[in-house]
C-alpha cells in the first residue's frame, strides 16, 4: 500500500484509480463467487432462509459492480468478454472466479424464475419463507437496500413491511392501501427509515424529487392488493416513478470523483468567467434550437443554415465539427463531461486520437460566439479559444459550501441536451426546438450522425451499454427501435414539458425519424423556420453574448473569502495525510491482535470524521464508503475484511493527494489575483 510519503514513486491520478478499481473488482468478485456458491448450495438443499440471507449479502456488491467501473454484464455475455480482464490487470485466477460466478448466477436465476411462476397475493404473507421467496424474485440481483426504493401499491398487511425492514430495506413509497399513517410512523419512523404514504399515484414523481441524500438508483413496484391493479394504472405509476428517479438522480449527479475534484480545481475559473445565469431573461422572444448528434441531423443541415440570426442555436460539443463542415455556425456550444478530453481516446479508421484533438484542435472556434462548461468540467476546457466562456451548475449541491452565489439548474439530466434545454428556458426563449435528438436507432442501425465522433452501432456493444432493443412510437407515428437509456432521456424531456405547461414556451421536436416525445409538437424543421423564425436578430444575439467582456469579478472580498475556504480545506487534507501515515504501519502487519484492531478503528474513524468536515471529500469518496460497508457485510473473514479496508484507505489517499495538490494550485492563483487587484487599485489612486 502506497501512502503520501512515497509521492515521487506514484503513477498518475487516473492510473492509480484504474489500478485500485481493478484490484478492488477482483476482491468483490471473489466475495460474490463465495456467496453465490453458498446460495446455490442453500437452494439445492431447500434452505430458503439461508438462500435469502446470502442473496441479500450479494445484492449491494452486485449493485456496485453494475453501476461502476467494472460492469457485470461485461462478464456474463460470453467467453470472449473475459479478454477485457487482461487490459484491466486481472489475472487467470480472476477469470476463473468470474466463470464460477457466472455459472452460479445461472442456477440462481432458474430458482428465482421457478418461484415467480407461483401467483403472488396477500395470502403468501402468512408465510415469512414464502414471502421472502417472492421478494427474491421481485428484488433485482443488483440492489442497494440503503438507497433503492420499493413502491408498495394497495398494501393492507403490515407483515410485508416487517419482512422488508428485516432484510435491510430503507426506502418505501406506499400508494393506496389501508394501513394507517400512525401505524406506519410507529413501524418505520422509529427505525430511521424513509417512507412516503399517499393515496394518489400522480404524486410519485415529485416524491422521488423530494428524497434527500443519494437518490434511488433503482426502484421496483409491487402490487400487494387482493385485486390486481389495472395494467395501465401500474404502467402510469412506473412511468411517473421513472421520471422522478431520473430527474432526481441526474440532479444529484455527484457519484463521479471527477465532479468533486474538478470543482475545487476550477475555483479560480468560477470567479474568472461568467455564469450563464447572467443571461437569464435576456433572450425573450427569441426562438432557441438545440442541435444534438442523432442520425436524423443530416436531414436538417440545409435548413439549419437558414436559421442563422433568426434563432439562437446551441449545439453539443460532439456535433460542432459536423455543423462547421456544413457551413453552420452555432451561437453556443455546450459540453458537460467532467473528464479531461486530453485523456479520452477516440478511434476512427484505425487511427487513435484524443477527444481534445477531435473536438477542440480540429474545429474553428473563432466562429463560435460562446462556449458553456459545467462547474465540474476539466479545468483545461475553460481555455477553449472562444471569446465568451460561461459556466453552469447542473444541480450539484455546493451553494452552502462555496462562497459564491451559484444558480442551481433543475432541469438537468443524463444528456447534455437536457442542460441545454434548461439554459434556453431560463434565457427566456419563446420557443425551443430539438434537432438531432433521435433517442432511437436509425433504419441503417446508427446511433449518432456521421461526423459526430462515433456513429456506427455494434449491436452487442450497444446492448451491453444501453440494454436490449425496445419497439416504440416514432416521430411520424411509425414504430422504431430504442433502448431503456434513451427512454429515460425521453421521459425526462416529457417531464420538463409538463412543468412548462401554461408558461407560454412552445416546444417542438424536429428530430425526423427519432422518438415521439409527449408534450412536444412534432413537425419538420422547415415548418418551424417558417412559423417561428420570421425576424433576423443577428446583431441582438451577438450583442447579448459579447456583453461578457463587460463583466469581471474584481472584488477583493471574493478572493479573500475564497482564500480562507481554500486554506481551511488544505488544513483538513494535511490532517488526513498525517492520519494515513499513522495507520500505514498497522496495515503492513501480517498478524493483528486486539490492540491493533482497536488502534486501527480509532485512526480510521478519525479519518472519516475529517472527511466529513469537507463536503468535497464526502462527494468524492461516497462510492468507496459504500463498497467498504457492503464488502464487510459480504465476507467476515479477516483477510477479506482487511482487503476492503485497504481499498478504502487507498482511495482516500489517492483522492486526498489530488484534492490537496489542486487546492495548493488554487491558493497560488488567488494570491496572484489579489496581487493584481491591489496593483490595479494602486494605479487608479495614482492616476487620480
Amino acid at each position: 500500500m502506497t501512502f503520501a510519503n512515497k509521492r515521487a514513486e506514484l503513477p498518475s491520478y487516473v492510473s492509480r484509480l484504474k489500478g485500485l478499481d481493478a484490484e478492488r473488482s477482483q476482491r468483490i468478485y471473489q466475495a460474490l463467487c463465495t456467496l453465490s456458491r453458498k446460495a446455490v448450495e442453500a437452494l439445492k438443499g431447500n434452505q430458503m432462509n439461508c438462500f435469502t440471507a446470502y442473496m441479500d449479502k450479494m445484492r449491494p456488491l452486485m449493485s456496485y459492480i453494475n453501476t461502476n467501473t467494472v460492469t457485470l454484464s461485461d462478464h456474463l455475455e460470453n467467453e470472449k468478454r473475459d479478454q477485457k480482464f487482461e487490459s484491466n490487470s486481472l489475472h487467470n485466477k480472476a477469470k476463473s472466479v468470474i466463470y464460477d460466478l457466472r455459472q452460479n448466477l445461472k442456477i440462481i436465476e432458474v430458482g428465482r424464475k421457478a418461484v415467480a411462476a407461483i401467483p403472488f397475493s396477500p395470502l403468501v404473507f402468512s408465510s415469512k419463507e414464502m414471502t421472502n421467496a417472492h421478494l427474491d424474485c421481485f428484488i433485482p440481483l443488483a440492489w442497494d437496500f440503503e438507497y433503492d426504493a420499493i413502491i408498495l401499491v394497495n398494501l393492507s398487511d403490515e407483515r410485508l413491511l416487517d419482512y422488508l425492514v428485516e432484510r435491510g430495506q430503507k426506502r418505501f413509497f406506499l400508494i393506496g392501501g389501508s394501513l394507517e399513517k400512525e401505524l406506519l410512523n410507529k413501524k418505520l419512523g422509529i427505525k430511521g427509515l424513509s417512507f412516503w404514504a399517499y393515496k394518489d399515484a400522480s404524486i410519485i414523481r415529485d416524491l422521488f424529487l423530494s428524497v434527500t441524500g443519494k437518490p434511488p438508483g433503482k426502484f421496483i413496484a409491487i402490487d400487494c392488493g387482493s385485486e390486481k391493479v389495472p395494467v395501465k394504472e401500474m404502467n402510469d405509476i412506473v412511468l411517473s416513478a421513472t421520471q422522478g428517479r431520473v430527474a432526481s438522480w441526474h440532479r444529484f449527479n455527484t457519484l463521479n470523483r471527477a465532479d468533486s475534484v474538478n470543482v475545487l480545481e476550477n475555483l479560480n475559473n468560477l470567479v474568472r468567467y461568467r455564469q450563464t445565469s447572467e443571461l437569464h431573461g435576456k433572450f425573450d422572444g427569441i426562438p432557441g434550437v438545440i442541435v444534438s448528434p442523432g442520425p436524423s441531423l443530416k436531414k436538417n443541415l440545409e435548413v439549419l443554415k437558414k436559421l442563422k440570426g433568426k434563432a439562437i442555436i446551441i449545439c453539443v460539443l460532439r456535433v460542432l465539427g459536423t455543423l462547421l463542415q456544413n457551413g453552420i455556425e452555432p451561437d453556443m456550444v455546450i459540453q458537460a463531461d467532467p473528464y479531461d478530453l486530453k485523456d479520452m481516446v477516440s478511434e476512427r479508421n484505425g487511427q487513435k486520437t484524443t477527444l481534445w484533438e477531435e473536438w477542440i484542435e480540429r474545429n474553428d472556434f473563432s466562429k463560435v460566439k460562446a462556449f458553456i462548461n459545467t462547474m465540474y468540467a476539466s479545468p483545461n476546457i475553460f481555455e477553449v479559444p472562444v471569446r465568451n466562456v460561461f459556466w453552469m451548475n447542473p444541480s450539484i449541491p455546493v451553494n452552502e459550501v462555496l462562497p459564491l452565489d451559484i444558480f442551481d439548474y433543475q432541469r438537468v439530466g443524463g444528456s447534455v441536451a437536457h442542460a441545454a434545454f434548461d439554459i434556453l428556458v431560463e434565457l427566456g426563449c419563446s420557443s425551443i426546438v430539438l434537432v438531432g435528438q433521435d433517442l432511437a436507432y436509425s433504419e441503417s442501425n446508427e446511433v449518432y450522425a456521421e461526423g459526430s465522433n462515433t456513429h456506427a452501432r455494434d449491436s452487442k456493444t450497444n446492448n451491453l451499454k444501453f440494454g436490449e432493443e425496445i419497439d416504440v412510437e416514432g416521430h411520424d407515428g411509425k414504430p422504431i427501435k430504442t433502448n431503456n437509456v434513451f427512454l429515460d432521456f425521453a421521459r425526462l424531456f416529457t417531464f420538463f414539458a409538463e412543468g412548462l405547461k401554461g408558461s407560454g414556451v412552445r416546444l417542438y421536436n424536429c428530430s425526423e425519424g427519432g422518438l415521439f416525445l409527449e408534450g412536444f409538437e412534432h413537425c419538420k424543421l422547415d415548418e418551424f423556420l417558417k412559423n417561428e423564425c420570421k425576424v433576423i436578430m443577428t446583431d441582438k444575439i451577438e450583442k447579448l453574448l459579447n456583453g461578457a467582456d463587460q463583466h469581471k469579478i474584481n472584488s477583493s472580498s471574493i478572493s479573500d473569502v475564497m482564500g480562507k475556504f481554500i486554506g481551511k480545506s488544505i488544513s483538513i487534507s494535511e490532517k488526513i495525510t498525517a492520519l494515513l501515515n499513522k495507520i500505514e504501519p498497522i496495515m503492513k502487519k501480517k498478524h493483528w491482535n486486539d490492540a491493533d484492531l482497536k488502534k486501527f478503528d480509532k485512526i480510521q474513524n478519525k479519518i472519516v470524521k475529517r472527511m466529513g468536515e469537507n463536503y468535497f471529500y464526502t462527494l468524492a469518496l461516497q462510492k468507496d464508503s459504500y463498497i467498504l460497508q457492503a464488502g464487510l457485510r459480504a465476507d467476515n473473514s479477516l483477510e477479506m475484511q482487511l482487503g476492503f479496508h485497504k481499498d478504502f484507505l487507498q482511495a482516500i489517499e489517492i483522492v486526498n493527494e489530488r484534492l490537496k495538490s489542486g487546492l495548493f494550485r488554487q491558493r497560488k492563483l488567488f494570491k496572484q489575483r489579489a496581487h493584481c487587484l491591489n496593483e490595479a487599485r494602486s494605479g487608479q489612486r495614482l492616476a487620480s
